[in-house]
């Protein structure tokens, strides 16, 4: 089966990038396609952050138009956002009827590139979006049996694309998974009403790697900004693994997307939602975090010590510590030693 075969193939310390690829090339063997896209999604707000297309290359316009459609001021059917509150997964011509010409994505943009369905999933871990896939046909329809082979695979990536986002990664001094705080200010890339970059300071060069070829969040961010007046932020991970905060507001006439380094706070609730934590299961962490007692804990959050036992108990087996000292540990090394570097 197509999830067994996943579960022998899928690698989160590869990294999220070569674990999506592999899934990528697991997934076509079983249900045809001519383009996919892989994508990651800020599990605060379930935008997307970063694509990995098989079966092309990166296509900035074709970028640009998707996320126009998926964020823009006039929304269109089969939204990822819609399919998050729902059934996580469909097809255009089930949404439409078998009326693709309904959707403005699918008839202003893939239609006229020769595709003739496509299929979307939302990577859903359970409680936390962490991704989504994009399958795309030229000629013919998904059928009922593939979207439901497709829907399978949903859980078992984003548990294994949230392993390689946050939870394994063990953070020392030259590890890239954070961007020192001292390393640069926040960076800024200027924008044109319309999309397009216009500029790029230095400190976003260097929080960006030195790429001047910017992330599909910074796309994704400015075609949100068309819909909503206030300023929004999106937590990303580049391919490195460094994670980066974005946050797009007006300038005048023109969009500013400030980038920075994700602050700890920040990283404590993405730390949280890549572990499956409740959300009383997260207020004892950070009580435990603090050294606090199960008695403390029980005054502080209005609790008996017995319910803070079995919170305490849930929490160190969603980290795989077996007490409180290993637990500390792993928060300090596994996480914030990376703030501390440089």
């Amino acid at each position: 089966m197509l999830v067994e075969r996943l579960a022998a193939t899928l690698d989160p310390v590869a990294g999220h990038a070569a674990l999506r690829r592999a899934a990528a090339a697991v997934v076509e063997r079983t249900v045809s396609h001519d383009l996919a896209v892989w994508a990651t999604v800020d599990p605060a707000t379930a935008m997307t952050t970063s694509c990995v297309l098989h079966g092309a290359e990166r296509d900035e316009d074709l970028e640009a138009e998707v996320f126009a459609h998926e964020y823009g001021p006039d929304p269109d059917v089969l939204r990822f956002a819609d399919l998050l509150e729902g059934s996580l997964v469909g097809t255009v011509r089930a949404a439409t009827g078998g009326e693709p010409a309904r959707s403005a994505r699918h008839r202003e943009t893939l239609a006229p590139r020769g595709f003739t369905d496509h299929l979307r999933l939302v990577l859903h871990d359970g409680r936390t979006p962490w991704g989504t896939v994009e399958l795309l046909r030229a000629g013919g329809t998904f059928t009922d049996d593939e979207v439901a082979t497709v829907a399978a695979v949903g859980r078992p990536v984003a548990l294994a694309l949230r392993e390689a986002m946050i939870a394994g990664r063990v953070v020392g001094d030259d590890d890239p998974a954070l961007v020192p705080l001292d390393v640069a200010g926040s960076g800024l890339v200027l924008c044109a009403p319309g999309g397009r970059v216009e500029e790029i300071s230095a400190e976003a060069r260097v929080l960006l790697g030195g790429d001047d070829r910017l992330p599909p969040v910074v796309g994704a961010l400015v075609a949100d900004r068309r819909r909503s007046a206030g300023a929004r932020t999106v937590h990303a991970p580049t391919a490195e693994g460094r994670w980066l905060s974005f946050t797009v507001t007006a300038l005048g006439a023109r969009l500013a997307v400030v980038v920075d380094p994700i602050r700890p706070g920040c990283l404590a609730d993405l730390v949280a939602r890549a572990r499956g934590l409740s959300q009383r299961e997260q207020e004892v962490l950070g009580q435990l975090a603090l050294g606090r007692s199960n008695r403390r804990i029980a005054r502080a959050l209005g609790l008996s010590e017995w319910t803070v036992q079995d919170h305490v108990k849930a929490v160190l087996a969603k980290f795989g510590v077996s007490g409180r000292a290993e637990l500390q540990a792993a928060l300090f090394l596994g996480t914030y030693a990376g703030l501390h570097a440089g």
